[in-house]
């Protein structure tokens, strides 16, 4: 029991570190003449490698950084939970290359913050690897996050931020969703696998169910431990012909 506390404990401070963090960097950024967000990701320039380690760290408003901080906490907390010995690993590699594919596939010109892409990452690679090994409790995981984040789906197409009239990196999105998928797949055998359930075959050799316990188990005693067996040997009389 204690050791499960402790391991739920780890799970959710690192991830919450990572997360106040981001929100530190968001009230500076809020309350300083100096505007952090020129330092996000640009794409197709050589300011955009940057980028990839300052991007999830800057948030537009209130409402864009409260939209990305649930569904980080949450994926990055199961990542913690199940991939204990790669988790620091899984959470760098999904950073590296969501920035390297927005870095080459966003607009030119643009600049593209938030943490948003390493959401879709986190969260793709959590489904990938439930599917991939078939485990219960990640697939159960896997759809507690598509629940929450609704819009997963949507978010990957540009039609999306013109529908509720957004500026969406659907680009950032998508790069996150492919890292996760190819991340998923590296690690698919580091982490929980299918549950497997074995029956104990039955004793071909007895019928009776019961006969297990009726006859003695020598096999599982030691020499001392044995029953002590007394033999009896009946003499035969003589017949005594002086009597």
């Amino acid at each position: 029991m204690l050791r499960f506390i402790l391991k739920l404990i780890d799970s959710i401070v690192w991830p919450l570190v990572i997360t106040v963090g981001i929100w530190l960097v968001f009230f500076m950024n809020f309350s300083s003449s100096f505007n952090y967000n020129s330092l996000g990701m640009r794409p197709m320039d050589l300011r955009g490698i940057l980028g990839i380690f300052t991007m999830p760290f800057l948030h537009a408003n209130f409402d864009h950084l409260f939209s990305n901080t649930v569904p980080l906490i949450l994926s990055m907390g199961f990542i913690f939970i199940y991939f204990d010995k790669h988790k620091f690993s899984i959470l760098f590699w999904n950073l590296i290359i969501t920035g390297a594919l927005l870095l080459f596939i966003g607009q030119e010109g643009s600049i593209h913050i938030g943490a948003s892409g390493l959401v879709y990452a986190y969260i793709f690679f959590l489904v990938t690897q439930a599917f991939l090994t078939k485990n219960k409790e990640m697939l159960a995981a896997s759809f507690v996050l598509i629940f929450l984040y609704g819009s997963l789906i949507y978010g990957l197409f540009p039609e999306y931020g013109r529908l509720i009239g957004k500026n969406i990196s659907w680009e950032g999105h998508l790069s996150g969703a492919i890292s996760g998928i190819v991340t998923g797949f590296i690690y698919r055998k580091r982490g929980p696998q299918k549950q497997m359930f074995f029956e104990d075959e039955d004793d071909e050799e007895d019928d009776d169910e019961f006969a297990y316990w009726k006859r003695p188990q020598q096999e599982n005693l030691t020499e001392d431990s044995r029953p002590i067996r007394i033999h009896y040997h009946y003499k035969k009389k003589e017949n005594n012909p002086d009597a």
